[in-house]
């Protein structure tokens, strides 16, 4: 039985737009549309870097997955 728990590779907007040669307000813009997932924790915005990834392979938003927790913290964004 595997019970591994794969987190997902975060990073700040700043260093997300670095990593991708984009501007980090539209980072935002992404994650705001909902395009990409992120976690807002205080005044700082982590973004799912696979998300993004995601999104630049596939050009269609990602889809929720409802319900889904890692030890009791629910995934928003």
């Amino acid at each position: 039985m595997n019970n591994t728990i794969r987190y997902p590779n975060m990073g700040t907007v700043k260093r997300a737009a670095e990593i991708y040669g984009l501007s980090p307000s539209y980072i935002r813009r992404l994650c705001k549309t909902g395009k990409i997932r992120y976690v807002n924790a205080g005044h700082m915005w982590l973004v799912n870097l696979d998300s993004l990834a995601r999104y630049f392979e596939q050009g269609d938003p990602v889809p929720a997955e409802p319900g889904q927790t890692a030890h009791g913290i629910r995934q928003i964004g």
